[in-house]
């Protein structure tokens, strides 16, 4: 490959450049022609910012420490601009291992609690040779998400079939650091000669059209590129395919854009699929996967977003789905823990949240607009359905008969609703989402943590013991649909007071704690996290119980 006018290898000066480039056309960086991965960086869902400056992650030191320790071979192969990003967490970060190396790798990353992902068979970077993992950092509640390749596939968006570059095809590795440890990244030539196989495969034009345009985050990723002062502007790239075949591409400056000769690129193409064992015939084959693959991901991404959960998502854990439950008193910051994992996950992961309360929620709009209707006159009612002796009024007994009804009907409605969550949330688990449930069921004691509300003496009476029974059949199919982790937030009652004042009474506070404890009494597996210290605190601690229960 002719280099004589390419960049150096200075690690230094390449931040620089890029930095710059990232200052000078943000709105060109926020785009990206592959997946929605650019997009999941960019919406709401993300958890990080895009341009903050943000250090490495603690676990990037680690991993590369031990990966040079172990003596392997790999580099990191991707566009410089977003490198920061991903030794941050907020970011993709694409790994070249030598084939060897793979069980090695593994074997590291699996002693750092590393976890594989597996993605539906339409998404885009599905072939062989390819795999995610996620490495978690408990220091910061976040994971770094490693693009791992054994070769280098080139080939259209949604058909990348073509093992063009594997370790041994990088001719020089340059040196970057994350903290004190040396980390080999791709030479500016190699990842010239990367970025141009994949646009061969990539960009297009209109028939009869010699120069075909590179726009958006191709032209960024080419902006290193020196051209020759020669009047045309050509700068002309070797490519070194096998044992003898070669192939070259031409590229010139045209006003404000970068161009390529269209003929250049289909040759790149076909010399590409002949050194894989390919013929041209193939390129027509390819278009119509592609097309295909793509249609029908669009498809599943638009029936996605209109009915959340009930599809597979497009990236899941290896070891399928997951359903965690947080369980506390009022005032412990129970849906703030929540949100946040949520939005944690969901950088990369099918994730979503339940919940099981009746309170600011989510629930059914009827039973909330009845709730609505009736909160004022709660205590009331209550009042009205509590046992009254022989010696009363007729018409104080008949309110309290009708208010009984009226809550016993009201407890059937909740109970019915909740019983309607748990199995959502187990279905959404049992597609391969991580679920986070705000509150969880309990049929254990009356009046508490989200149990049964119809009072014992109606058990009694005739008609409302049929209803009675109903609920307590609706907890004991709860009871027997348990999350696979269950997190209960604890911590002392000036803590509930300071976050949410008069809220709860310290009495049913305290009662709540007692619970509690009863549950995990009966229930070993469940995890006690100290809900008294900050939210960055508690969250880096469920995130670390949710990860290594995964």
């Amino acid at each position: 490959m002719n280099t004589s006018a390419l960049a150096g290898g200075d690690g230094g000066s390449r931040w620089q450049i890029f930095a710059q480039r990232r200052k000078d056309f943000p709105q060109d960086n926020a785009m990206d022609e592959g997946t929605d991965e650019a997009a999941a960086r960019n919406d709401g869902s993300a958890p990080f910012g895009r341009f903050e400056p943000v250090p490495a992650l603690p676990i990037a030191s680690v991993l590369f420490r031990a990966l040079n320790e172990a003596g392997l071979r790999y580099g990191i192969v991707q566009d410089l601009a977003f490198l920061q990003d991903a030794f941050a967490g907020r970011d993709d970060l694409d790994i070249l291992l030598d084939k060897h190396d793979y069980p090695a790798f593994c074997s590291i990353v699996n002693g750092l609690q590393g976890r594989r992902g597996v993605s539906l068979s339409c998404y885009d970077n599905v072939c062989a040779g390819r795999e995610d993992w996620f490495l978690p950092d408990f220091s910061n509640g976040r994971y770094l998400h490693l693009d791992v390749h054994i070769g280098v596939r080139v080939g259209r968006e949604f058909r990348k079939r073509y093992p063009a570059f594997d370790y041994a095809a990088i001719k020089r590795w340059d040196a970057m650091h994350v903290g004190d440890v040396a980390v080999p990244v791709v030479s500016p030539e190699d990842e010239l000669r990367l970025t141009i196989a994949r646009f061969a495969f990539r960009g297009w034009t209109l028939p009869l059209r010699r120069w075909v345009t590179m726009r958006h985050h191709w032209r960024d990723q080419f902006a290193q590129l020196p051209f020759a002062p020669s009047g045309q502007g050509l700068h002309v790239v070797e490519f070194a395919l096998g044992r003898e075949r070669t192939a070259t591409c031409r590229f010139r400056q045209s006003g404000s854009d970068l161009v390529a000769h269209r003929g250049d690129l289909a040759r790149l193409r076909r010399s590409i699929r002949e050194m894989c064992g390919f013929t041209e015939r193939h390129d027509i084959a390819d278009a119509a996967v592609h097309l295909v693959r793509k249609s029908s991901y669009l498809a599943l991404r638009f029936l996605q977003r209109l009915m959340p959960g009930r599809l597979p998502p497009k990236r899941r854990f290896a070891t399928g789905g997951f359903l965690v439950a947080v369980i506390g008193p009022d005032g412990v910051g129970k849906s703030t823990q929540v949100d946040r994992l949520t939005q944690t996950f969901r950088w990369k992961f099918g994730c979503t949240q339940a919940y099981a309360g009746t309170g600011d929620g989510s629930g059914w709009w009827h039973r909330k607009a009845l709730q609505k209707v009736l909160f004022p006159y709660r205590r009331r009612l209550k009042s009205l359905a509590q046992p009254h002796g022989k010696d009363s009024v007729r018409g104080t007994r008949a309110k309290g008969g009708v208010a009984a009804t009226g809550l016993a009907l009201w407890a059937i409605l909740i109970a019915f609703e909740r019983y309607a969550v748990v199995k959502r949330a187990h279905r959404m688990a049992t597609r391969g989402l991580i679920v986070i449930c705000d509150r969880w069921p309990q049929g254990q004691r009356r009046g508490y943590l989200d149990g049964p509300t119809i009072p014992p003496h109606l058990f009694s009476v005739r008609g409302l013991s049929v209803l009675a029974r109903l609920e307590q059949e609706l907890y004991r199919r709860m009871e027997a649909r348990r999350p696979h982790l269950t997190l209960h937030l604890v911590s002392d009652f000036a803590v509930s007071e300071s976050r949410k004042p008069g809220e709860i009474e310290k009495e049913a506070f305290d009662a709540r704690l007692s619970l509690m404890a009863e549950l995990r009494a009966k229930d070993e597996e469940i995890q006690t996290v100290d809900a008294s210290s900050s939210v960055e605190a508690v969250g880096r601690e469920l995130f670390r119980h949710i990860w290594l229960s995964l």
